[in-house]
Order: C-alpha cells, then sequence, then structure tokens
C-alpha cells in the first residue's frame, strides 16, 4: 500500500470512528474513542508517514464528512459549520505536535512515546477549548483543565497498551520465526554434515577403483596386447582420479559452507528432541496428517555429535510416518530416549502397518525399499535405513533391532553406549 492509500485510510478509520462520542462539559466539546486510535495508527500503519501530513488529511477528512452530516440532517441539530471545522483543526493539531514530540518513530522509547501521545491529546484538547470558547480560558474552573489531563492519560494509557501489546506480538512472531530458521538451518546441516561421512567413505571406494585401474593397466602393459587396451586402462585411471579430486573440492566446499554457517559442538538430547518435533510437526501439517506425537525424554546427555543422532532419529520418524499415511491419516508415533546401564536407548514406535516377515529380512540392505511415488511410479532408492544403520554400527559402535507386527505396528530400538554419547561432551 503506497504512502497516500495509507494516509487516506487512516483519515477514513479516524472519521467514522469520531463519530463515537460523547459531549463533555459543553454540548460542542466531544470524547471520542477516534483519538485513541489516532496515535495506534500513526505508529503502526502510517509509521513511515509523516504525523503532521496524516493528520492534516485526517482533519480535512473530519471536517468534510460533518459538513455532510450536518447537510443531510443526519448529525445533532446543534452542530454547525464551525463546530465541524474546530473537530477537523483538533486533529491537524494533534498530528504537528505529535510529529514534533514522537520524532522518529522507530527508534522512540515506550516511556518518550507515552510523554508525547499524553501531550499530544491534552494540547490538542486545550486548542480545541480555546476556539471553542473564542480563547477565554480563564471563563473555565481549574478542574476542567484537570480533567482533561485525565482524560488525555486514560486515552494514552489504553492507546499505550495496544501499541505495547502489538509490539510484544512482533517480537514474538520475529523470535518464532527466527526458531523456524535456526531448525531449518540445522536439520540441513545434519543432512550435509551427514552426506560428507558417507562421502568421505566412498573416497576409499573411488581410491581403490583408481588403484585397480592402474594395476589394471601395469598388468596389461606387461602382456603382448593391442596398444588400445593399454590406453583404455591408463585412461580409466586418470578419469577416476579426476574425478576423486573434484569429489574432494565438493566435499571440501560443503564443509566450508557448513562451519561458515553453523556451527554449534554442542546440544542437550531435549533441545535435539525439541527441534525434531516441532520440525516433524510442520511436516504432518504440510502433508495434512492427523498423527499424534509424543516425545519422552527421561535421561538427559550432552553431546557434539548430536548431527549423526539427529539424522538417526529423523529417519526412524519419518520412516514411521510414511508408514502410517500409506495405511490411513491418523496414527500415534512415540518417539523416548532413556539409559539403561551403560547405554542409551532410543525408540521410535507407530501404529502403521507393520512390516511383513519378508520385507524384515532385506530392510536394512541397500537399495531395498517398499516405498514408491504413485505419481511417477519410482521406487525410492532405500538408502535410509541403511544409512541409519551404517550410522549407529560405525560411528557410535551401537546396535539397531526392530520389532514389527503386521497390522498393529513397528518398533525400532536403537542402543548406543553412552560413552559414545557423553565422552565428546566439555
Amino acid at each position: 500500500m503506497n504512502y497516500w492509500k495509507r494516509t487516506l485510510l487512516i483519515a477514513i478509520i479516524v472519521t467514522f470512528s469520531s463519530q463515537l462520542y460523547f459531549n463533555f462539559f459543553t454540548d460542542n466539546f466531544r470524547i471520542s474513542a477516534a483519538v485513541i486510535l489516532f496515535p495506534i495508527l500513526l505508529m503502526t500503519v502510517a509509521k513511515e508517514q509523516h504525523s503532521a501530513a496524516v493528520g492534516c488529511v485526517t482533519g480535512a477528512m473530519v471536517f468534510i464528512v460533518r459538513l455532510f452530516l450536518i447537510g443531510s440532517g443526519i448529525t445533532q441539530i446543534q452542530d454547525n459549520v464551525v463546530v465541524a471545522l474546530i473537530g477537523g483543526l483538533f486533529y491537524i493539531a494533534y498530528g504537528f505536535l505529535f510529529s514534533l514530540l514522537v520524532k522518529n518513530k522507530h527508534t522512540i522509547s515506550f516511556q518518550r512515546l507515552i510523554i508525547g501521545m499524553v501531550l499530544s491529546d491534552y494540547c490538542s484538547n486545550i486548542f480545541e477549548v480555546g476556539l471553542r470558547t473564542g480563547m477565554k480560558y480563564d471563563s473555565l474552573d481549574t478542574r476542567f483543565y484537570l480533567y482533561l489531563l485525565a482524560i488525555a492519560a486514560i486515552r494514552t494509557v489504553i492507546a499505550g497498551s495496544v501499541l505495547l501489546g502489538e509490539r510484544n506480538y512482533r517480537t514474538l512472531m520475529k523470535k518464532m520465526e527466527h526458531e523456524t530458521r535456526y531448525q531449518r538451518l540445522y536439520l540441513m546441516t545434519t543432512r550435509l554434515k551427514n552426506e560428507v561421512y558417507f562421502m568421505e567413505k566412498n573416497t576409499e571406494e573411488i581410491e581403490s577403483a583408481m588403484s585397480n585401474a592402474y594395476r589394471l593397466y601395469e598388468k596389461l602393459s606387461e602382456l603382448d596386447l593391442q596398444p588400445e587396451l593399454k590406453k583404455m586402462a591408463l585412461s580409466i585411471a586418470r578419469d577416476v582420479h579426476e574425478i576423486k579430486k573434484d569429489y574432494i573440492r565438493i566435499m571440501q566446499g560443503i564443509q566450508k559452507e557448513i562451519y561458515e554457517q553453523y556451527n554449534r559442538e554442542e546440544m542437550g538430547i531435549r533441545d535435539l528432541m525439541q527441534i525434531l518435533k516441532e520440525s516433524t510437526y510442520r511436516t504432518l501439517e504440510s502433508r495434512r496428517l492427523d498423527i499424534q506425537l509424543d516425545f519422552r525424554v527421561k535421561d538427559e546427555f550432552v553431546t557434539q555429535d548430536h548431527y549423526s543422532l539427529m539424522l538417526v532419529m529423523v529417519n526412524l520418524v519419518n520412516n514411521a510416518i510414511e508408514a502410517i499415511e500409506r495405511k490411513a491419516s491418523k496414527g500415534w508415533i512415540l518417539v523416548s530416549v532413556h539409559k539403561e546401564g551403560e547405554n542409551f536407548i532410543f525408540t521410535v514406535a507407530d501404529d502403521g502397518p507393520g512390516i511383513s516377515k519378508k520385507d524384515m529380512e532385506r530392510i536394512f540392505q541397500m537399495g531395498f525399499s517398499t516405498k514408491f511415488d504413485e505419481a511417477t511410479g519410482n521406487i525410492y532408492r532405500g538408502v535410509g535405513l541403511s544409512g541409519v544403520q551404517m550410522t549407529v554400527e560405525e560411528r557410535f559402535h551401537g546396535s539397531i533391532e526392530v520389532k514389527s507386527e503386521p497390522g498393529i505396528g513397528t518398533e525400532f530400538r536403537v542402543e548406543i553406549p553412552a560413552d559414545m554419547l557423553e565422552e565428546k561432551t566439555t
């Protein structure tokens, strides 16, 4: 919304709300709810606009509308052109005073804002009273000015409370937005860090392929074979070497980006589970699934290897969601963490369709999957559970088990030695 549209909108709101009033002291002196709305609008909708300009447009609108009401006979009989003009001049005076007392709406402290609102309200009322009485201020009782000050204070308290609530609401929204961005960044970093881990493992295989290709070239060189076969073997060795160099550069680039963007050394399991819980609820909302989540953390610990741990938990929870989704759109997932002896136990259970005995023997095999995309017909790669098993067994020296009953549900149980998690803390 551009500058003048905002200004006109404020003028319309204030003009029509100014018709809600009661007379005070004299029949022509009105106490209106619009004076509560005016500073609120100046500090929100018109935060980028000059207050004096908004006051002028609002005052003109008030005058024009009241003239129309007088001419049409809708308003009270004691109203006249002079009364309508004075009503408009009140908002012009308020706008100018507000612009002088609240010069920078973005940086002014709340205390100074309240003072500015009280003085703008009170002085504008004094100005209006002077116009209505012909500047005969000495004809009025001293208590009248005290009443005006009290009214200005009450209206300011109401307006200030609204502005304070709006400020706190914006702060809360920013905090929630920051936490959401933090969680997404953390989960992205988790995936990248663990992808790098698997890439590092693959470099060993690439190195082995390069060595085998070069040894093949050496063997072929000792035999009386066609030169093209020797050149082909050497070419393969060189190509694999180039692939390895590119692979390493990609890993280094990802590692550098991760370190610069996010590098938290330690995290408690409760914080970890809270991130997982909130991100899972967002997933459920986006997929319109009615799945109840129950996260239980009985024993707290802090670890530096939280990225790998999160990878394990995210995969298990996502598998549970997809299992329930295949059965129905409703269900429950229980995630629990507790300590048994010298081991931490992580459990993810669901009431999905379960896993058949035939599939139970292959669920941890690389490439095996029971999931497919109905829209494209493509089968998922099935690297999730195999990657989970590899992380649990190779990085944590732990174990993973699964229990499932078709039609009832599935439970994954991950057991990790406590010293593999806690020894990394400081």
